[in-house]
């Protein structure tokens, strides 16, 4: 069986009961991902220090890059999502443990050494979470048939979504019931436990990825391994798309990288942190990933209807419209609100009715967010060659992270009208390229991934 031929299998497999396995194994990655990146926002009201948000920043940079090398490398897909999940784990654990060395003392839990602990275990949890990302992106786009495979790229990360809407509920309801952010901590470390425990059962039994395999010269694992799959669908590739260099596909990826990255960590995150207090921050997490999550599943069935190309194009103008009109509402209101030591009043923003549609605004913001999301996620593995998709990715989400985090650190002295205009700033960055794109670019609908990425020339 030629290389080609076992290729050939994999993109037009029937969808089976392997295929559910492997996307059950994407939805829990992804959910603990959403659960692990929650953890630093919803826990910075009792440190109050910016640095503590910039904590997973290291580990976000080692994660993206090293992990995926030594996916690329030695270790395949499989192997490494077993070290992600060690990491994870462990990172939960020692959140948990320092929870209740602490006895539930929020005082204590936020000084040394226990703050500490909650560190250390924030930065191993996002460590194993973002070197599982584009290793997970990697193996969707390497094993998920071509028919379903942009439909998987989208709805397995919008997981992420859901795992942080149900991280910032649980906040949400545990802070309003007992006050304490200790046991708003304990309940997400338990959640977390559970999601691991689960990932552990499912990808025991995954297979591993095939492309990869072959680009190891291990065809007679990889004829194994496809021999799982069942026979045959009759599926139409398109072959006949025009060539790209690397470098102009790591451009634009970097720029919608950069404008959906930093705009939802911002939106979603960061705007509750900075200009919000009490049970109100995990609510505006809440709703922000309420708005993310539906339209993930939204995305999912739009994506090969409108195609690549004019959907990263319609994401980021919605991005940008949506992002004017929160500027408009604060302009409008802005004189009626009382900021007291940086903070708005909730008295005032009730009567106001600002925060009324403040939320509406902030859902159809994180509509749009998404939808930049779900195009991150259906660009970057088809437009990055298998030998080195998992690393590259990596490589280009070291732009986002790196500029997310210069963000974070610089609008803390923003009052909240420049914090949203410099968000609209990014939005624009974003359209800018994605109509670069829409011009210049093409559409990896129904394209093999070989051809996508550039690894096989176009016969067009």
């Amino acid at each position: 069986m030629e290389d080609n031929e076992i290729i050939g299998k994999v993109d037009k497999a029937k969808w089976s009961s392997i295929h559910i396995l492997m996307s059950i194994s994407l939805f829990v990655g992804f959910f603990m991902w959403g659960i692990i990146a929650s953890i630093a926002p919803l826990f910075y009201p009792s440190v109050k220090n910016v640095l503590f948000l910039l904590t997973p920043t290291f580990a976000t940079l080692v994660g993206n890059l090293i992990l995926p090398l030594f996916s690329d490398k030695t270790l395949g897909r499989k192997t490494t999502f077993f070290i992600t999940m060690g990491m994870y784990a462990m990172g939960t654990l020692l959140i948990g443990i320092s929870t209740v060395l602490s006895r539930f003392n929020v005082d204590m839990l936020s000084s040394p050494p226990y703050i500490y602990l909650i560190v250390i275990g924030i930065i191993l949890g996002v460590l194993g979470v973002e070197g599982e990302v584009p290793v997970m992106l990697s193996y969707t786009a390497e094993m998920i048939p071509l028919n379903q495979r942009d439909r998987m790229l989208v709805l397995a990360p919008n997981f992420d979504n859901v795992g942080a809407m149900i991280a910032a509920l649980v906040g949400y309801l545990t802070y309003n019931i007992t006050s304490s952010a200790a046991i708003e901590l304990l309940s997400l470390v338990i959640v977390a436990i559970l999601g691991i425990i689960t990932a552990v059962v499912v990808r025991l039994l995954l297979p591993e990825s095939v492309r990869w395999l072959i680009t190891k010269g291990k065809e007679n694992i990889a004829k194994k391994e496809v021999s799982k799959l069942k026979e045959k669908n009759n599926v139409r590739e398109r072959t006949n798309i025009r060539q790209i260099s690397l470098s102009k596909r790591y451009i634009f990826l970097a720029l919608i990288g950069i404008s959906q990255y930093v705009t939802y960590g911002l939106m979603a995150y960061v705007v509750a942190d900075y200009y919000f207090t009490g049970a109100e921050i995990p609510l505006i997490i809440f709703v922000a990933n309420l708005g993310a999550s539906v339209a993930g599943f939204v995305a999912f069935f739009a994506i090969d209807k409108i195609g690549s190309r004019k959907f990263s194009l319609m994401s980021f103008f919605g991005g940008l419209v949506s992002t004017l009109a929160i500027l408009v509402s604060i302009l409008y209101y802005g004189q009626l609100l009382k900021p007291i030591n940086g903070e708005i009043q909730m008295s005032e923003m009730v009567s106001s009715g600002f925060i009324f549609i403040f939320y509406t605004l902030l859902l159809i913001n994180m509509f749009f967010s998404e939808f930049g999301w779900a195009s991150r996620t259906v660009h970057e593995p088809t437009l990055m060659p298998t030998d080195s998709r998992a690393f590259l990715i990596g490589v280009v989400r070291v732009a986002p992270v790196v500029a997310n985090s210069v963000s974070v650190y610089a609008t803390s002295s923003f009052n909240l009208t420049s914090f949203i205009i410099y968000n609209a700033i990014l939005w624009a960055l974003g359209l800018g390229a994605s109509s670069w794109w829409f011009y210049d670019g093409y559409d990896v609908n129904m394209v093999p991934l070989e051809l996508t990425s550039g690894s096989t020339t176009s016969n067009g």
